[in-house]
């Protein structure tokens, strides 16, 4: 069984905080963001949270929110709303990206996504280093 898309990019991006020698950052899986959520009046679960260590608190840095379709189907509407819950992140603070992987997207919806600031899982390793490591 292949690794999901979640751990993938959770590896990859453990594997270059620690090549760049950026300890004082934690990597969780499904990280209940005390932002809650922009669409619901409910929690959220944050598929892969960077947290910074600052005064010996962990405080949100980054969100990723990770969005996979191997054929065609509903995981297109779930990126509208992985939008909108990324501008919320950003408004209150906290840096939130979508990366999205597979071929089952329609090539309109990958355009619209691109133009919007996700990264596809192709190009996720160039820009975690390009955010992270900068000298």
């Amino acid at each position: 069984m292949s690794a999901s898309l979640r751990e993938r990019i959770k590896f990859l991006l453990e594997q270059i905080l620690k090549n760049c020698g950026l300890n004082d950052y934690v990597v969780q899986e499904e990280y209940l963001s005390p932002l809650g959520s922009a669409i619901r009046e409910t929690g959220r679960r944050v598929d892969i949270a960077v947290l910074r260590k600052e005064n010996g608190e962990l405080k949100p840095y980054l969100y990723i929110e990770c969005k996979e379709q191997k054929t065609s189907g509903s995981a297109e509407d779930k990126l509208f709303r992985a939008l909108e819950e990324a501008k919320r992140d950003r408004l209150l603070g906290v840096h939130s990206i979508v990366v999205f992987s597979g071929a089952g997207f329609r090539q309109s919806y990958e355009r619209w996504a691109m133009v919007e600031g996700f990264v596809r899982e192709e190009y996720a390793d160039l820009w975690f280093k390009r955010f992270f490591c900068r000298e």
